[in-house]
C-alpha cells in the first residue's frame, strides 16, 4: 500500500496549471488551412492536368470550397495568435 506519511516528499501544494501551446489552442484553425491547402492542391492539379488551367464546374466548386476552408482556418489561427495566451 502506498500511503503518503508524514515524512513523505509529496507536498501538498495545488498542482500547476499546464501552458497550452499555440498549437492545442489553435488545433482547430490549423486542420481546417491543412485541409484547405491540400483542397486548393487537388483542384490545381486537376485544373492544369491537360496543360492550360482548364476547370471544370466540379474543379471550380472544389477549388472555392478549398479556399473558404482555408480562409477559416487562418482566421482562427489569427484570432487564437490575437488573443494571446489564456489567462488565470
Amino acid at each position: 500500500m502506498d500511503r503518503a506519511g508524514p515524512g513523505a516528499s509529496q507536498s501538498d501544494a495545488p498542482p500547476q496549471p499546464l501552458q497550452s501551446s499555440l498549437l492545442s489552442r489553435g488545433a482547430i484553425g490549423f486542420w481546417f488551412l491543412g485541409l484547405g491547402l491540400l483542397g486548393l492542391l487537388r483542384s490545381w492539379m486537376r485544373a492544369t492536368r491537360h496543360g492550360a488551367f482548364d476547370a471544370d464546374a466540379i474543379t471550380l466548386l472544389w477549388l472555392i470550397g478549398s479556399l473558404l476552408l482555408t480562409l477559416m482556418g487562418a482566421l482562427r489561427v489569427w484570432r487564437t495568435l490575437r488573443e494571446g495566451p489564456p489567462r488565470g
